[in-house]
């Protein structure tokens, strides 16, 4: 394991110590003068511990499950600072628990054997995100298997909506992502329930999450809202509600679209949400 991968842990560890005691109760709320610089930590923690392989798995998905890990409370930081300091002290102990991926070394191979070198090569230890293939063995696959390249191209048009099924304004948000070519997911919410958070499938490929509330989901809504832009990141979760439901207007992270009538009043808003995190759509 490279002695830079020690150092990264370090210094994270050495950061969360500092960052751990100026964070908010759930009883005074979050400390949102230091919520960006929260998150920043936050997501290189995650990954961080996606970076050593198969070992900060279990690690990630336990901070990945905390609720109210979006927003900058105590609980949620020391949370993460436990984990990444007890991963750092196994891995100083044992090197040998990380599988961090190595470029191959180059070695003397004759024309016939290169081709088998580089077969055998392909493919690391990596598991949320294996290397890419060679040349050769990316025209094998697209000649076995040509609808591949469609199913990648998919992966980048899905979002995730969560709502009630039968709201108006979650039915016009369908109607939308479909005329501009995008994907939903769909998370449905049992009447003024809290979605199930812990089943959500986070690897569906969606990079986006529209919100749609009710005044009834209020109760809620910032432990769903933290667990998303904890997941997605800054600016990737909006809220849709209708005005007579009053969500707060300032909400670290997320983007907030009332609508007074209809959606197509803040489509083009949507629209702008999506292409600056990268879809590409179509009319």
């Amino acid at each position: 394991m490279p002695e830079s991968v020690l150092q990264k842990f370090e210094g994270l560890v050495a950061e969360g110590t500092k960052l751990v005691p100026l964070g908010g109760f759930e009883f005074s709320g979050y400390n949102a003068r230091l919520q960006n610089k929260y998150l920043e930590w936050r997501k290189a923690c995650l990954e961080a511990l996606e970076q050593v392989g198969p070992i900060g798995f279990t690690y990630k998905n336990k901070i990945v499950g905390d609720a109210n890990g979006g927003y900058f409370f105590q609980a949620a930081a020391q949370l993460i600072l436990s984990n990444v300091k007890e991963l750092h002290e196994k891995l100083k102990a044992s090197p040998e628990l990380a599988v961090v991926e190595k470029a191959p070394a180059p070695s003397p191979v004759t024309p016939q054997a290169a081709t088998s070198t580089s077969s055998t090569t392909v493919g690391g230890p990596r598991v949320l995100k294996p290397p890419p293939k060679p040349a050769a063995a990316q025209q094998l696959a697209a000649a076995a298997a040509p609808v591949a390249p469609q199913a990648a191209a998919s992966a980048t048009k899905k979002v995730y909506v969560i709502g009630e099924i039968n709201d108006p304004l979650r039915q016009q948000l369908a109607q939308f992502l479909e005329e501009v070519g995008v994907e939903e997911v769909a998370i449905d919410r049992s009447h003024g329930e809290m979605i199930d958070l812990e089943h959500i499938d986070l690897n569906s490929g969606a990079k986006f999450a529209f919100f749609v509330f009710n005044s009834d989901d209020l109760t809620y809504a910032m432990f769903e809202l933290g667990h998303f832009v904890g997941s997605l990141g800054k600016n990737h979760v909006c809220v849709l509600h209708m005005t007579d439901v009053a969500m707060p207007k300032n909400i670290p992270g997320v983007v907030i679209r009332p609508i007074v009538v209809k959606l197509e009043e803040a489509s083009m808003g949507i629209l702008r949400d999506l292409k600056s995190s990268g879809y590409t759509i179509s009319f």
